[in-house]
């Protein structure tokens, strides 16, 4: 009775409806009347497909919730030790989360284990360690709110980050000085220790619970122990962000492999390596004092007893195949090599040079920042006529790129806008003095061997992207002169758009005849959508259509639903890969097929797709979130089609 009071009710108001719209037809003008049609029925398409949606939504909803509650029975079964992997079961985890090379043997637990992802945080008690971390650094904090208080008070009045004549730098003192009490700061700060103070008391004779399985906790004790025999080793993959089990003389055999290339390395001594940067530090003392440096920031950029640079790899696992997992041949494996220079020579002046050297990235006009940039080029770009499109990389940039025209690159970005840049009181020269120094000093270590390379920018620098950016606007220059429909780049991806095809191949092999070791691939559209970053193309007819994209080598790892992570930093990671999947995309439809599969993506990482507080740490709801988002997409739509 019910829902047919309710047809009743429906009938009449349409018949209302139906009154009312022959009235106004007859009053309202022709032109008018067609124009409101017209929006009413754009109207009811969106209300029609939000209605879709919703639906769709609601449907995947149970669907999750039914594999959710498929999950939690699984749980169970591992809590209790009576989980069996299958070994077609192990395999597909292995492919999928975890990359094991030479047919090592891990067993189901440590496989378990693994596939949390190299972010999973174990969950700990709060100890006595914890308890002195915590007061050693609300101690750090106390001293560094009466640092800039006392300064403000000695300036006479509050400091703007925008009138800094300095940066501040992030690296400590090198003495400590104890700061003078600050009467307002002190204060606040004792409410905040006794409120810090209060929660560490709660909790510390509270027994933390697990967030690993007893099957995971033997997985983890069986690692450990391998690890510790100096059986395997533990990496994770270049691109995909799995872990990566490898025997550990496979991996000092690879890594040995790559360091014979006589172009790019050679043997070195602890004497010329502590020659180099010693000579780094008087050059960047007597630059420094002459453009005017106080003597304190001249002396905390200094490193007199640097850690020398370390050298470690990460394996290309999108570039090895099925057969070559189980080889033991170190040619067969590729390597990106990677110089960590933290503490290092050239860490904290490097870091100086960055601030100065970022400011000319504005001035390289393909030069790409972030996605949105990308799509804003896109949408203004003139795409009238039977385009084509495709994308171009570089092969290797950072090892084939040449320090000389880098170098020069940089010094005509500096010398032509010097009068816009923040030098701080250094020149043009000076800048590249000391630059050249820092490239010099190209020292690493591996296995207790100095090594030195003498080719390219080292990956682990902070220079490296900047110099790479400046070197690679000089290298597309003459394709910019040729004035293509659009040219951009983020950093050695391309993306191209010609007018003809004859065009695209043109610039093609301009762009590989600018230096002899840059070499560029290319890629075409498939299936008329060309992946680029973390979106794809697609153009027809003079429009643009995009949506989201995860290339195939990555494995779509985040921050595991059951890591001790705080539950705001899950929540975040969540809610910013949906929000740029709902932002890259075009239309409703492709919006609705990006946000399905970023709803994959969590539930791979085991985020339910339901409201269920999770005992460790779920976050909840993930499909209301998208809904949220498309319904707000929608309405903007619905806004702005009558400017069209």
């Amino acid at each position: 009775m019910a829902i047919r009071s309710k047809r009743d009710i429906m009938y009449s108001c349409l018949k209302e409806c139906i009154v009312k719209e022959k009235c106004c037809e007859r009053i309202v003008p022709e032109r008018l009347w067609t124009r409101i049609v017209g929006e009413s029925k754009n109207i009811c398409d969106l209300i029609r497909a939000k209605a879709k949606t919703r639906l769709k939504n609601k449907f995947a909803r149970l669907v999750d919730q039914q594999r959710a509650s498929d999950m939690q029975a699984v749980s169970n079964v591992h809590q209790n030790n009576e989980a069996n992997l299958t070994s077609s079961t192990v395999e597909h985890l292995s492919n999928c989360r975890v990359t094991v090379l030479c047919n090592i043997t891990l067993s189901k637990e440590a496989l378990s284990l693994l596939e949390l992802g190299p972010s999973f945080a174990l969950a700990q008690s709060i100890n006595p360690q914890v308890v002195c971390k915590v007061v050693g650094n609300l101690q750090i904090l106390q001293d560094r709110l009466r640092c800039r208080a006392n300064s403000i008070v000695r300036e006479g009045g509050a400091r703007d980050q925008a009138d800094r004549v300095f940066p501040v730098l992030p690296f400590p003192c090198t003495f400590y000085r104890p700061q003078e009490p600050h009467a307002v700061v002190d204060t606040k700060f004792r409410l905040l220790a006794e409120s810090v103070y209060g929660v560490v008391r709660q909790y510390v004779n509270k027994r933390t619970a697990f967030n690993l399985t007893p099957s995971q906790r033997h997985g983890f004790k069986d690692l450990r122990n391998r690890l510790e025999a100096g059986e395997i080793r533990l990496s994770v993959s270049d691109k995909g962000g799995e872990f990566l089990v490898i025997p550990q003389e496979l991996d000092k055999a690879i890594t040995q492999s790559h360091l014979q290339d006589k172009t790019l390395y050679c043997r070195s001594t602890e004497k010329e390596y502590t020659r180099q940067y010693r000579k780094l530090n008087k050059v960047w003392c007597c630059v420094a004092k002459v453009a005017g440096l106080a003597s304190s920031t001249i002396n905390r950029l200094k490193s007199d007893l640097p850690l020398c640079p370390v050298l470690y790899t990460r394996f290309k696992t999108h570039k090895i195949t099925f057969a070559d997992l189980s080889s033991n041949d170190p040619s067969v494996f590729k390597v990106r090599p990677i110089i960590s220079n933290v503490g290092g020579p050239t860490d904290k002046i490097s870091w100086f040079l960055n601030v100065i050297l970022q400011q000319i990235l504005q001035y390289v006009p393909a030069h790409l920042t972030n996605t949105n940039m990308l799509l804003e080029k896109l949408l203004n770009a003139d795409l009238r006529g039977d385009v084509v499109v495709e994308s171009f990389d570089v092969t290797s940039l950072y090892t084939n790129g040449s320090n000389e025209a880098a170098l020069e690159a940089t010094y005509e970005l500096l010398n032509d806008h010097e009068c816009t840049l923040r030098l701080y009181g250094f020149s043009v020269s000076q800048i590249m003095t000391v630059l050249k120094e820092c490239l010099n000093c190209s020292f690493f270590r591996w296995s207790g061997v100095y090594y030195k390379q003498i080719r390219g920018l080292a990956l682990g620098q902070r220079l490296a992207p900047v110099l790479a950016i400046a070197y690679m606007s000089k290298v597309e220059e003459p394709i910019l002169d040729r004035r293509p429909v659009l040219y951009t780049r983020y950093i050695d991806d391309c993306l191209i758009i010609c007018s003809t095809q004859e065009e695209m191949e043109i610039c093609f092999d301009i762009l590989n005849k600018q230096a002899d070791q840059i070499k560029f691939t290319r890629e075409r559209p498939r299936r008329n959508w060309l992946p680029f970053l973390n979106i794809q193309v697609q153009l027809s007819r003079g429009t643009v259509r995009t949506k989201w994209y995860r290339k195939p080598s990555c494995r779509n790892i985040l921050i595991h639903c059951h890591s001790a992570h705080p539950i705001r930093t899950k929540q975040s990671v969540i809610r910013n890969m949906f929000r740029v999947a709902s932002r890259v995309s075009s239309d409703t439809d492709l919006m609705t097929e990006s946000l399905d599969l970023a709803r994959k993506v969590a539930r791979s990482n085991g985020y339910p797709g339901f409201h269920q507080d999770s005992q460790r740490g779920g976050i909840s709801h993930i499909a209301d979130f998208a809904h949220k988002h498309l319904s707000i997409r929608q309405s903007f739509v619905c806004h702005s089609s009558p400017k069209r």
